[in-house]
């Protein structure tokens, strides 16, 4: 008898940690300095040792476009009701002059389909403005929408690629915007420490 219960609590524990282990397989994340810089921006953009990613100080005005290719995530399923999978983003808004927009894309793969490229969510770094040190990175989050229409995946490569299209504009030369890291995550709480 006590063989077998240690069975059962071994089998509870593998289970238990599977379920946990497999959920993190399905977190996709990125470092700022992993981004693939616009042809038009490489002479405009520092990759910092912290990680980041950020517009040179010497630029006094520009856009910084940056594309984080999204391959490692597995194909998701829509989360249960109440709940939504989540882009999440750390960057740096120093206030006026400093915006950052990160939006995550699917192309589709089927030229005709008629939708050939759609948004699946959206952080605007001007839509919570810094309190405090501005120069400090802040989180910020956003539920994604679900794609393609009648389907039970949010994330589907049998018909989309997947990118997060990055942009940090500096409309000031005081301005410092930045950008640290991206997460996308399947449910609210599966990236949470």
């Amino acid at each position: 008898m006590p063989q077998r219960l240690t069975s059962l609590i071994s089998a509870v524990i593998v289970f238990a940690w599977a379920s946990v282990a497999s959920a993190q397989s399905q977190i996709w994340s990125a470092a700022g300095v992993t981004g693939a810089v616009d042809e038009a921006d490489t002479k405009i953009h520092v990759f910092n040792s912290t990680g980041s990613v950020a517009i040179n100080s010497s630029v006094v005005t520009g856009t910084l476009d940056i594309r984080f290719p999204v391959q490692t995530l597995p194909n998701l399923l829509l989360p249960q009701q109440g709940d939504c999978a989540e882009l999440r983003v750390n960057l740096r808004d120093t206030g006026p002059g400093a915006r950052v927009i990160v939006r995550l894309m699917a192309l589709s793969i089927f030229p005709g389909s008629g939708t050939r490229l759609t948004t699946l969510g959206q952080i605007d770094s001007d839509t919570r403005p810094p309190v405090g040190d501005a120069t400090l990175y802040r989180s910020y989050a956003a539920c994604l929408v679900k794609t393609p229409p009648d389907s039970e995946f949010l994330i589907d490569y049998a018909f989309f690629s997947y990118y997060v299209d990055v942009q940090l504009i500096k409309t000031r030369a005081s301005a410092n915007p930045g950008l640290m890291s991206l997460q996308i995550c399947p449910a609210q709480d599966a990236c949470d420490p």
